[in-house]
This record gives C-alpha cells, sequence and structure tokens, in this order.
C-alpha cells in the first residue's frame, strides 16, 4: 500500500546494463520487480529456469529485498508497440503502478524500428493507466567509465558502446567471458547452468 512498484519485464541474462535500469528503477520506485513472461518463446530466448537462476543470483548478490523475482504466465506474441502496450495492461491489472519499455519491447527479428514501443505507450500512457517508464537503452559510456542509461549521461552517444542481450547469450553459448556482465556472475552461469 502506497509503494511505487515497477514491473521490468525482460527475456535475457542480467549484463551491466540490466543492473544500470533495475537500479535506475530503484531510484524511482520502492520495489522493482522482475517480472518476465513465461510462456512458448522464440528460438534463442533464454529458458525460464535459467532465467530464474540468474535474476535469484543477482537478487540475492546484489539488490536484496527491494528487487524481487514473479513471473507472469502468458504467451509472447513479439507484437512491438501493441504488445508492449498490452503487457502494460496486464501490469496494471496486477496492481503495479509503474512499467519498464526498453528499446526493443515485445520486439523480434528488427520487425519494428527502435523506440518505436516506447513511443506509442507514451503515446496512449492516459488510457493505459499505469506509470510508463521509458529507456533507450543502457550503453557503457567510455568517457565516464561506467555503464549509464542513454540521456542520463551527458555525453554523445559516439563515447557509448551498446551493451547487447544477444551478446551476451552468445558469448556464453561459446564459454566466452562477456567485458559487460559481472565476472562473478558469469562464473556462476558457467558453474551452473549446462545449455545457454
Amino acid at each position: 500500500k502506497n509503494k511505487k512498484i515497477c514491473a521490468f519485464q525482460t527475456r535475457n541474462y542480467p549484463h551491466l546494463g540490466h543492473e544500470a535500469i533495475i537500479n535506475y528503477l530503484l531510484s524511482k520506485c520502492n520495489i522493482v520487480v522482475i517480472n518476465p513472461i513465461l510462456g512458448p518463446k522464440k528460438k534463442g530466448d533464454v529458458n525460464y529456469s535459467n532465467l530464474i537462476k540468474s535474476y535469484n543470483y543477482l537478487i540475492k548478490n546484489k539488490f536484496g529485498k527491494r528487487v524481487k523475482f514473479i513471473p507472469i504466465i502468458a504467451n509472447m506474441h513479439y507484437a512491438g508497440p501493441r504488445e508492449a502496450c498490452h503487457h502494460a495492461i496486464i501490469r496494471k491489472n496486477f496492481g503495479f503502478t509503474d512499467f519498464l519499455i526498453g528499446r526493443d519491447h515485445a520486439g523480434a527479428e528488427n520487425n519494428y524500428r527502435p523506440l518505436l514501443a516506447s513511443k506509442i505507450s507514451t503515446k496512449y500512457k492516459d488510457k493505459l493507466d499505469i506509470n510508463i517508464i521509458t529507456i533507450n537503452g543502457a550503453y557503457f559510456c567510455k568517457k565516464c567509465d561506467q555503464t549509464v542509461i542513454l540521456d542520463q549521461c551527458n555525453h554523445n552517444k559516439k563515447d557509448m558502446i551498446n551493451i547487447s542481450g544477444s551478446d551476451f547469450r552468445n558469448c556464453l553459448a561459446n564459454n566466452e567471458v562477456y567485458e559487460f556482465a559481472d565476472n562473478n556472475f558469469q562464473k556462476y552461469l558457467f558453474k551452473n547452468i549446462k545449455d545457454f
């Protein structure tokens, strides 16, 4: 009661970009719920048990009680902006006060322009009846020498390196270390997950 509770939907292993996003959300809300959709997914998405292990590790070792992992059982349709709005309505119906929509929310195979889901959901935010928080991505800023949320740093985008969930998944699949993910977390993954 009387708390700002944000739902953060993700379908990737958490990298430093996700950690920066969670910290950003914690600066705006009392509690952040990692709130993935668990249902049929496209080939290449992280399977459920790996996602659960990953975020439970992150919560236990980095975030504590203000971050929870509570999935929703539903189908992903990869319908970009329309699905982002649908996801917002689902979260409103569950009682969340805030919902994060990222740069490629519910997109697939580059069928939607980057940031289109953010633009459409912002356009209809009054009808969605939930506070929409949009993020244009997390990057490593070479000048700040840290992970930042785009537009939360004053440096030029040419000074930024994109942090990619796809790149992280590829590194894990090839038993390689990804430079933009926590080293201890990656050791945990290599030790506890057999199939990436």
